[in-house]
C-alpha cells in the first residue's frame, strides 16, 4: 500500500468526516492486514482479536486525524504495535487495576478483604468476557461503555440500522451473563449491567 493513492485519501477524508458507511468499508478493508500486523507481534489469535478491536475502536475516536496520514502502512503497523503493547502490560498487570476503573462507576466500598477479593475476582472475569466477544459486537459494546454513545449514534457512526446495534449490545449483555454464570451462580443480567455501565 505505502504512499496513498488518490482512493485511499478519498475513503480515509470520508471516514474523518464520518461520512455514512464509510467507517464501516474501512473496517472490512483494512481487518486483515491489521490482524497480520497483531499477530505478528502477539502470535496468538485470540489476543490478535482483542487488539484488532482496540485498534479500530481508538482509529474510529481519533478519526478526525486520519487526513493527516501519509503512509497507511506505518500508521496502521504502528498503531497496532502500541494496542499490543498495551494488552501485555494490561495482562502482565490485571489484578492492580482498580475496580472503579474498570466497572466505569463508583461501587461501594467493601466491608472484608474476602468480599473485596470476590468483587476483584468477578470485574476479571467480566473483562477476560469482554475480550471473548466478536469483534464488531465488541466494538459496539465498548463504543457505547467507553464513550458513552447511544444506539442512534453508534448506528449513525458505523452506518448501521439503530436495531442492529441494540441486538448487538443486548447479545454482548447476555454472552457476559453466560460466560459468568458458571464461575460466579448468583450473577444476574442486571448486576451485569450495574457493573459495566
Amino acid at each position: 500500500m505505502g504512499a496513498l493513492d488518490q482512493n485511499t485519501k478519498e475513503l480515509l477524508s470520508l471516514v474523518a468526516m464520518d461520512y455514512r458507511g464509510t467507517f464501516d468499508r474501512f473496517f472490512r478493508l483494512y481487518y486483515d492486514e491489521v490482524f497480520r500486523f497483531a499477530y505478528y507481534h502477539l502470535g496468538e489469535k485470540e489476543a490478535c482479536k482483542e487488539v484488532v478491536s482496540d485498534v479500530f475502536f481508538s482509529i474510529w475516536k481519533s478519526k478526525k486525524r486520519l487526513v493527516d496520514i501519509v503512509n497507511l502502512d506505518t500508521y496502521l503497523f504502528v498503531s497496532v504495535r502500541n494496542e499490543a503493547l498495551r494488552y501485555l502490560a494490561r495482562n502482565e498487570r490485571k489484578n492492580e487495576i482498580p475496580l472503579e476503573e474498570l466497572a466505569g462507576n463508583e461501587i461501594e466500598t467493601f466491608e472484608s478483604p474476602d468480599e473485596k477479593l470476590g468483587a476483584d475476582e468477578l470485574i476479571d472475569a467480566l473483562n477476560e468476557a469482554i475480550e471473548k466477544l466478536p469483534d464488531k459486537c465488541r466494538l459496539i459494546f465498548l463504543m457505547a461503555r467507553k464513550e458513552g454513545l447511544s444506539p442512534k449514534e453508534i448506528a449513525r457512526a458505523l452506518s448501521i440500522q439503530e436495531s442492529t446495534v441494540r441486538v448487538q449490545l443486548k447479545i454482548a449483555i447476555e454472552k457476559l451473563t453466560a460466560y459468568l454464570k458458571p464461575i460466579f451462580p448468583d450473577i444476574t443480567f442486571a448486576l451485569v449491567l450495574v457493573l459495566l455501565f
